[in-house]
């Protein structure tokens, strides 16, 4: 029997570059991998501001047919609003197993309150007003201990906006997905609420399901990237194989 598909899908303004440890993990055990570059990223910021949550995941459910179409089996593995799609996907379908990485099922949310930044409830507003909201790019030293490629100098809102709308679906729908699961999280991530693992891991229906807490000690970057932070790839890389792999065998 052949072996199933692997669909790697990067996060929120990011590339494929972030999911390149997983990628060569999983080829290296003769998993056919695809890294597709989600609408409006890898190009330039004005472009990805074009784009939202409902383009990005026509793309990534036209790409899982295809591998379906050609491998049969096809695995959902994302990091950060990769993952979200990844649910999303097994909301739609029912991959052979789906792991989520840092990913939300929520940005905010008031009870119990819990957010990264203050600011987001207010994004349908903000972006009225400013609609390329300038950020502060990556400290060198940051890069180095978890590198990344992707857009760091703006954050486009409508994208923001319609990400925060399109995950209210994925949060609300988690209990449709019956696909074994794994998901990832590391417990100061500064971007997406440790809370997420919890709320995605109790919430699907999925009999095999794994919560696993990935402890980072540096204090420099926001925790987040853990496919590429040198404390956490190695680990997320093998429990990714170990996942597929696992699952694969027992088919």
């Amino acid at each position: 029997m052949s072996k199933a598909a692997c669909l790697l899908i990067h996060g929120f303004g990011g590339e494929p570059f972030e999911m390149s440890p997983v990628a060569e993990a999983l080829q290296n055990l003769g998993y056919p991998v695809s890294l597709p570059t989600l609408p409006g990223h890898g190009t330039t910021i004005e472009a990805w501001s074009r784009t939202r949550w409902s383009g990005w995941l026509k793309h990534a459910a036209e790409e899982y047919e295809r591998l379906q179409a050609a491998h049969g089996r096809v695995f959902v593995l994302g990091l950060s609003m990769g993952g979200s799609l990844s649910l999303a996907l097994a909301q739609r379908y029912r991959p052979a197993g789906v792991v989520t990485m840092a990913s939300p099922v929520y940005l905010y949310r008031f009870l119990p309150p819990e957010a990264t930044d203050w600011r987001l409830p207010m994004v349908g507003l903000l972006k009225k007003v400013r609609p390329i909201w300038p950020t502060d790019p990556k400290k060198p030293e940051s890069r180095l201990i978890a590198p990344w490629q992707g857009y760091d100098e703006a954050v486009a809102l409508e994208p923001l906006h319609s990400f925060v709308r399109g995950l209210r679906v994925v949060r609300r729908d988690l209990g449709r997905i019956t696909s074994p699961l794994l998901a990832m999280h590391s417990p100061l991530d500064r971007q997406v609420p440790l809370g997420n693992l919890w709320e995605i891991t109790s919430k699907v229906s999925s009999t095999v399901r794994r919560a696993v807490v990935l402890p980072i000690e540096e204090r420099i970057t926001g925790h987040h990237v853990i496919t590429t932070h040198v404390e956490t790839r190695d680990e997320v890389a093998k429990l990714c194989a170990g996942f597929v792999s696992d699952l694969d065998a027992a088919s």
